[in-house]
């Protein structure tokens, strides 16, 4: 009922407020008739004195002094016709030269009275060109006057020279005149009265400045303000309604009491739903950090505490082979078996994804290795969903406390850290934080923004190593090796920077930038292939086979003439959109080679699904030739396969003739390697290229002339793009 009688007060406050808008809205309108109505006053005098004085020979009275002639033809004039009181002819200095009050020549206390108004309707048309004028009001000791003060030049065949003069005409304040204004405004509510200020009793007012002394002075009249008695007359039918609308609130709040009950138990609802992950019905991230925050807050209930990320490994291979319906099946199972190996110790939470997280409560660091082999153990065991027997192993990273950290955003942070790192060391094992890990961090996070800066400086170089045939030594081609130029660090190799830019994604743009540099260079290594790497999340990226042509239109490099190597994960799964970049890559003439081949999980039944050119035999192998039994084994069962397969076969890391000696044996096609030379900066690759044309014999060790790595340098490149 308070807040009704508040409603009610409320409404009554902002009805009174519209009433008094409106009837002050009706005050405006009604001023602005008022003035406007002055104002065409105004413009009639002063086109009544503008027409005076264009009357022939008018002026040359003024000009030979005769005033009786003057004052027939002009003041007597104005004052039978236009109603004008008093008329006057001014000189620039102020001086009359004419005078009309009441239809008399000569100035008499009228003139006397208005000589203060008169002096600043001057002010105001100092620097007016003749032919405009200027008006106001004046109410001083004598009458109220309404003046119009008019510039012109004698103009006049009597006077030899114009004159600057101003003419002025005052009309009267009087009844009939406010009369008038009063009906040519449009008010109803009598006549307009003259005063220093409104006496209210519903009177408007318009304010103007007096010209007699400079203050201000109001015109007012009376307003019906219509809106006002409205009120009052619907006051009755206001308190009826008030009173009903009394009886239906009474009725609307029992309403809205039942209403807010059942709101209450939405909410409950709703804050079980924030607080729980809808698939797998553990707690959901926002509600896992608010436990972890009261836990840490309050005494803990073991000597230690632990913090754990868990990262499901193979759960997107599940996703894309089973569907993403089997995939949520997989991580409800694997939330119920987490959270009864839990048991009461702590929570479980699913963050995101195939991403969990738990803190635990345990007495000993037997107990809780104890709980991650328990965990391992769970995670382990077969999953039979849609009739399909399902597995995934999982990597984990924990912090302690008090040990690591004390709050739940340090826990947290440092247990993805170690997370990080148990995915890095491979997967599917578990890492406790480690100081180091951080340092790790913080230095790879270094390099990212270094080799972003080395981007924007340009400061990585590409160079150029031989590829050569393995019959004839000749050089068939290059491959372009990219290295990083570091202001401190000096010249670094791939493997220094590249796995760090495949994570943070500036592999595109090394690809991008080798790849375009390469082919403006290989312009000056005609008659020769050009070997570019290409990273497989290149390969994965939308619009990759457009890119690569863009450049060969760009630096106008034949694409008959690019090879571009692809390491072996990049055709284990390359998705559909890798694939189809593969083919159209393929049909622009662009030679596509397996890289590295041996040392992942490729084997040549790939190689027959994709549009491969050649495979690259691994230098690990190469390097046992002739130690190894199992490695020529290895290495002429490949260039075997290779040469049923159509596909050339190039051999890498070559470093001795006698491991030369075993690929001629084998009948491998290319080889590649410190045999024959080290990455070669541009201008010596071109140099190496025009001997051989020049039909000099080829040497083993002539290309090492201008080298810019050392020995090993290429097997300590690593695996990746950016032309490792």
């Amino acid at each position: 009922m308070v807040a009704l009688l508040l409603l009610f007060t409320a409404s009554v406050a902002a009805l009174g407020y519209a009433i008094l808008h409106y009837d002050r809205s009706i005050a405006a309108r009604e001023a602005e008739a008022v003035k406007s109505s002055i104002i065409d006053r105004e413009r009639a005098m002063t086109d009544a004195l503008s027409g005076a004085l264009a009357e022939r020979d008018v002026l040359a009275y003024l000009a030979r002094g005769d005033l009786d002639e003057l004052h027939r033809r002009f003041g007597r004039r104005l004052r039978e016709g236009a109603g004008l009181e008093y008329v006057y002819v001014i000189d620039a200095e102020g001086k009359p030269l004419y005078a009309s009050e009441n239809g008399q020549l000569g100035m008499g206390a009228a003139g006397r009275a208005l000589k203060p108004a008169v002096g600043r309707l001057l002010e105001q048309l100092r620097g007016v060109p003749p032919g405009e004028g200027r008006a106001g009001l004046s109410v001083g000791d004598g009458e109220g006057v309404l003046l119009v003060a008019y510039a012109f030049h004698q103009q006049s065949p009597a006077v030899s020279q114009a004159q600057p003069l101003v003419a002025v005409a005052a009309d009267v304040l009087d009844a009939p005149l406010l009369a008038s204004l009063a009906r040519s405004s449009a008010i109803d509510g009598g006549a307009i009265t003259v005063a220093e200020r409104n006496t209210g009793h519903g009177r408007s007012e318009l304010g103007l400045q007096n010209l007699y002394d400079g203050t201000d002075l109001l015109l007012t009249w009376r307003s019906d303000r219509p809106a006002t008695y409205l009120m009052l007359a619907a006051m009755p039918l206001l308190l009826v309604i008030a009173t009903l609308a009394s009886l239906i609130f009474f009725v609307l709040m029992l309403r809205a009491r039942r209403l807010a009950a059942a709101l209450r138990e939405s909410e409950a609802r709703a804050r079980a739903l924030v607080n729980q992950d809808q698939l797998t019905e553990l707690a959901s991230r926002s509600y896992f950090i608010t436990l972890l925050d009261q836990t840490l807050k309050a005494p803990l209930r073991t000597p230690l505490f632990a913090v754990v990320f868990v990262d499901l490994d193979g759960f997107k291979g599940v996703n894309d082979t089973h569907g993403h319906a089997v995939g949520d099946e997989l991580l409800k199972v694997v939330g119920r078996r987490m959270r009864g190996c839990l048991g009461d110790r702590g929570v479980v939470a699913r963050i995101g994804g195939d991403e969990f997280v738990l803190f635990a409560h345990y007495e000993t660091e037997a107990e809780f290795s104890s709980l991650v082999a328990s965990l391992y153990g769970v995670l382990s065991i077969p999953v039979q969903l849609d009739a399909a027997e399902l597995r995934v192993g999982a990597s984990m990273g924990a912090a302690r406390a008090p040990k690591d950290a004390v709050s739940s955003a340090e826990l947290m942070r440092l247990a993805d850290i170690a997370l990080y790192r148990a995915k890095s060391d491979g997967g599917g094992i578990f890492r406790d934080f480690e100081p180091a890990f951080e340092q790790e961090q913080l230095r790879r996070r270094r390099t990212e923004q270094e080799l972003l800066t080395a981007l924007e400086r340009s400061e990585l170089t590409v160079l150029y190593q031989p590829q050569v045939d393995v019959e004839s030594e000749r050089v068939i081609g290059f491959e372009a090796l990219v290295r990083w130029d570091h202001p401190k660090r000096g010249r670094l190799l791939p493997g220094e920077f590249v796995p760090v830019a495949e994570r943070s994604r500036l592999i595109t743009r090394i690809d991008a930038y080798v790849l375009r540099r390469a082919c403006a260079d290989a312009r000056l290594l005609p008659g020769v292939t050009l070997s570019v790497n290409l990273s497989p999340i290149n390969l994965r990226t939308a619009g990759i086979a457009d890119d690569v042509q863009a450049t060969l239109r760009a630096t106008g490099f034949d694409p008959n003439r690019l090879e571009l190597e692809i390491t072996e994960s990049a055709i284990i799964d390359p998705g559909t959109g890798a694939a189809l970049a593969l083919k159209r890559l393929r049909e622009t003439g662009i030679r596509l080679a397996l890289d590295d081949f041996g040392t992942g999980h490729a084997s040549l039944v790939h190689v027959r699904r994709y549009p491969i050119t050649k495979i690259k035999v691994d230098r690990s192998f190469i390097m046992n030739l002739g130690q190894q039994r199992d490695a020529a084994s290895i290495v002429e069962y490949v260039v075997r396969l290779g040469q049923s397969l159509g596909v050339t076969v190039t051999a890498e890391g070559v470093e001795t003739r006698e491991q030369l000696r075993f690929l001629r044996a084998f009948g491998a096609h290319h080889a590649q390697g410190y045999l024959f030379a080290p990455p070669l900066p541009l201008e010596a690759a071109v140099k190496m290229l025009e001997r051989q044309r020049l039909g000099e014999a080829p040497s083993a060790r002539r290309g090492a002339d201008g080298g810019a790595d050392g020995p090993g340098d290429a097997a300590a490149a690593g695996p990746g793009g950016a032309g490792v």
